[in-house]
């Protein structure tokens, strides 16, 4: 049986950029980041500079409110379920401290663009090179944009977006059921997810402080629901089997928890306003059959889960393992 999974696709980019003044980026790389090409972005396709977006009469068809402000489709019961639709985008950054690139200096980060958004990627480029003029972090460094190709299932290089000024629409997409890093998962009694930037769960209104298998897996089954309900490509087949997914995911206990609270702050210019972002990092190991959700966890290494994702929040990979190693 068909599920959206299986007509969902994705490009996931690599991005690169040689500094040409010197570029100071903090620990939260990607609020930085997001918050510049959101800035470079508007600037480039807003028509009414000086209005509010909410107040904007071509709300309904900008493209920064598309990729930034993502509204709800209409006033359906579902719609009122929400406050705002996900993004059809994730910023891709390692936890790993202050960058400092020297004018000259290589450096890279990953955007994975989501359905229907992959039409506007020399958009999102054409962004990243205005960013680079704007500037970005502390002291406002400036970049050139070097070089943007497309990444397969294992990460490696697959096309050629963006070199020398030639900017080319990706021909290439990924389902999200492909690629799963497991080179096909096997049946077992245990597996892992470790969280590579702050997850960040909610349930009943509150942070999630112990990553329940249920709850994560019903957080992530809503995800790939909304972004394939609000960003979705067309006709996709039947939709989540939630009821059976989620009667098996509550058969997966935890036999490790090795994850901790981070928190951390962004500030956001638009709400005007200090945010506070924590999530759990760290590792999990749980009893239970990875081959029963593998094509759902791994869409999810793509598109993340919880909140944050366009930041680069809610980053995972998935293992299978031994329970007791």
């Amino acid at each position: 049986m068909k599920t959206l999974l299986d007509r969902f696709h994705c490009v996931r980019l690599r991005v690169d950029i040689r500094a040409r003044s010197r570029v100071e980026l903090p620990s939260y790389k990607g609020s930085t980041l997001r918050g510049a090409l959101g800035m470079a972005l508007k600037h480039s396709c807003c028509a009414a500079r000086r209005r509010p977006c909410q107040e904007c009469v071509l709300r309904s068809s900008c493209l920064y409110v598309y990729l930034f402000e993502t509204p709800l489709v209409g006033e359906s019961p579902l719609d009122l379920r929400y406050r705002n639709a996900p993004h059809p985008f994730v910023l891709q950054i390692n936890m790993d401290g202050p960058v400092t690139l020297e004018p000259g200096a290589l450096w890279s980060f990953g955007m994975t663009v989501i359905g229907r958004a992959m039409q506007w990627i020399p958009y999102l480029i054409m962004a990243v090179q205005r960013m680079g003029e704007i500037g970005i972090g502390k002291g406002r460094g400036t970049f050139d944009l070097e070089r943007v190709v497309s990444l397969d299932g294992s990460g490696d290089p697959w096309e050629e977006v963006y070199a020398e000024g030639v900017l080319r629409l990706p021909e290439k997409r990924l389902p999200l059921t492909a690629g799963n890093g497991q080179g096909g998962a096997s049946q077992g009694n245990a597996f892992s997810l470790r969280f590579l930037t702050p997850v960040r769960l909610v349930s009943q209104g509150e942070p999630v402080r112990v990553p329940e298998f249920p709850v994560f897996f019903s957080r992530l089954l809503n995800r790939l629901e909304n972004l394939q309900r609000f960003h979705g490509e067309g006709e996709t087949g039947d939709s989540l089997p939630f009821r059976e997914l989620l009667d098996k995911a509550r058969s997966v206990a935890i036999v490790e928890n090795r994850t901790r609270w981070f928190d951390w702050e962004r500030y956001s210019h638009r709400q005007r306003r200090k945010m506070r972002l924590g999530g759990l990092v760290g590792e999990v190991v749980y009893a239970g059959d990875l081959l029963e959700f593998e094509p759902y966890l791994s869409a999810g290494r793509w598109v993340n889960v919880g909140k944050g994702t366009s930041f680069g929040l809610g980053r995972y990979e998935v293992a299978q393992t031994t329970e007791g190693e």
